[in-house]
């Protein structure tokens, strides 16, 4: 009777387990769909109503294209959940590993209580992108495995870069998302590589300011060393340049000079090692964007001279040493930052003694185009709000250039950069009609706002992008929790610190922020348009137009955005292709 009585329960203890597995696999599932880097998915956002279940994308060689999987477990929460990336293949066989030149991020938000706008939104915004493995130490972090909320959304990000020599095609590939270590789902991927590559320089300048000592004492809690310092620096520079932007300021250690006897000498050897490596192409030795070299580079100078002769040597020894390294055509000074008028005494005259001591420095003051300081500056950099004036509003500059006067400074072989500010969202508080519309880098700001400055360049002919910070929070307590400045949420920074302690690991890296890689996509979209201008100015004048109508009317749309990045693409596509093959016929 016994052994009856076994085989009798086996079964339905058999049946038992299978239902528990099946309540508990049900309870578990995870909801999910694939979004474009455009859209920025809050924790309650409802799912599509037709959502995408593939990721479909396009790129150029030599280029990062993302995409977000959004992730939700459907009834009760979800342990362990991980994600990783197959390598991508044609089918001639032609391979993109998935090891060197993909990037996972766990998507984490920030809480926005007052918004940046008054027509904004409180809540949680994605931003902080923590790599699954990063880039920098090829160390795996804490962001993975994710613990899913029940009815949370939990984005992920994914950075897929195209290397400068892989072939032309289509090419598959799958995420798989794990739970427990056993596959739950697969998301195809499907990737197309255009004939044509960027250049892994930006074509458009850019100087965004940095400062090393404020991230040093951020990541360890205080000054260590010096040598702290410029490694700390380096990583974070290196993680712009793989944005493509340069930054000003690094370490803000200016080179340490001796005068005696009416000599002056320079101790290059310190300055040389840290900004040499970004000036020549060194930094990025192999990899996404190898030989990628700054674009500008700001002349440091000591906080005091003990007399304006001394002031005027090191002008002119710094200039000379920067044209013996071949580095001259991307050094600026920063003459001066928003001169109010009462200021242009001053401007004009610390402009004219630097210009005294080194003829062929370039000036670069923060203001709109001015008779007063014509002679003195080099490169103009208006704001963005200067462009035009916004109908229905006063203008809220002291004075905004027509497009005549423009022209006439880059006539004059005047250098012509711009930047945003405050001002793009209001600076005392959640800014009014006035400041919609604009670009903007606010974390509470849409995709298209964030990555459509590059765009504005090109329409109204910019010649370079200023910005005043990366890291500025990191100076007013916790960046992770605490990053409104001068009333804007992230206004002035673009990373958070990645200690150990926060993100796992072993080393300091800088945490990437979702505004930080569309401004990438940005810098890429600039490098579209002017291959595109090599084929035919016109057209890309035209695409530009179809994205940008003023500096204060863009493309909000993500979609639409896209399909016109899209249409711009295939165009440049198939005039590449084109000429490919009449050169091929040609040998």
């Amino acid at each position: 009777m016994r052994n009856i009585r076994e085989r009798g329960q086996g079964p339905v203890v058999l049946t038992a387990a299978l239902l528990v597995f099946a309540v508990v696999g049900q309870a578990a599932a995870i909801d999910w769909w694939v979004a474009s880097p455009l859209e920025k998915i809050k924790p309650t956002d409802p799912e599509p109503a037709t959502p995408a279940k593939a990721a479909t994308i396009y790129a150029a060689r030599n280029e990062f294209e993302p995409f977000q999987i959004v992730l939700r477990a459907n009834g009760s929460a979800v342990q362990n959940v991980d994600v990783t990336c197959s390598d991508l293949r044609t089918e001639a066989g032609d391979t993109i590993t998935s090891s060197d030149n993909v990037t996972i991020y766990a998507e984490q938000f920030i809480k926005i209580t007052q918004p940046s706008l008054q027509s904004g939104v409180p809540g949680e915004y994605p931003d902080p992108l923590v790599p699954r493995i990063d880039r920098y130490a090829n160390e795996q972090r804490n962001a993975f495995p994710l613990n899913l909320q029940s009815g949370s959304n939990q984005p992920v990000w994914i950075d897929m870069f195209v290397p400068d020599d892989a072939a032309p095609g289509q090419y598959s590939g799958k995420v798989t998302v794990t739970t427990n270590g056993a596959a739950s789902f697969t998301v195809p991927v499907q990737l197309t590589v255009w004939s044509f590559a960027l250049p892994s320089t930006s074509t458009l300048p850019s100087s965004y300011g940095f400062s090393g000592t404020s991230a040093l004492k951020v990541h360890y809690g205080s000054y260590t060393s010096d040598q702290d310092l410029y490694i700390i620096t380096r990583v974070y520079e290196t993680a712009a340049l793989l944005h493509r932007v340069s930054i000003n300021g690094g370490s803000q250690v200016p080179p340490k000079y001796q005068y005696d006897h009416g000599q002056m000498s320079i101790n290059w050897a310190a300055y040389d090692a840290e900004v040499g490596p970004f000036l020549d192409g060194s930094a990025i030795a192999s990899g996404p964007l190898h030989g990628a070299k700054a674009t500008s580079i700001d002349l440091r100078m000591p906080a005091s001279f003990g007399t304006p002769a001394l002031q005027a040597l090191y002008w002119q020894q710094s200039v000379r040493h920067f044209e013996d390294k071949e580095w001259d055509g991307r050094l600026f000074y920063y003459l001066w930052d928003e001169p109010a008028l009462t200021d242009f005494p001053k401007v004009a005259a610390l402009g004219r003694a630097a210009l005294q001591a080194a003829p062929s420095l370039r000036n670069l003051v923060t203001t709109t185009p001015d008779r007063t300081l014509a002679p003195v500056v080099r490169i103009w950099t208006p704001l963005v709000n200067c462009l035009e004036v916004k109908p229905g509003f006063d203008d809220f500059c002291t004075h905004t250039p027509t497009s005549k006067e423009y022209a006439d400074v880059r006539a004059q072989s005047k250098g012509l950069w711009f930047y945003q500010s405050c001002a793009s969202h209001g600076c005392g508080g959640p800014g009014g009609k006035y400041f919609e519309g604009w670009p903007s880098y606010m974390i509470d700001a849409s995709g298209p706002a964030n990555r459509v400055m590059q765009w504005v360049a090109w329409k109204y002919q910019m010649e370079g992008e200023l910005y005043y910070s990366m890291n500025d929070a990191y100076t007013s307590g916790d960046a992770w929790t605490n990053i409104r400045q001068f009333s804007g949420n992230g206004d002035g920074t673009l990373f958070y610190p990645g200690t150990p302690g926060r993100i796992g690991g072993k080393t300091h890296i800088p945490i990437e922020s979702m505004r930080l890689k569309l401004i990438r996509e940005g810098m890429e979209d600039y490098e579209y348009l002017a291959l595109l201008a090599q084929f035919d100015p016109a057209m890309a004048d035209h695409y530009a137009s179809q994205i940008v109508q003023a500096p204060y009317l863009f493309e909000s749309d993500p979609s639409t955005f896209l399909q016109v990045r899209q249409q711009l693409g295939q165009t440049l596509d198939r005039m590449t292709a084109s000429q490919l093959a009449s050169r091929s016929n040609v040998r």
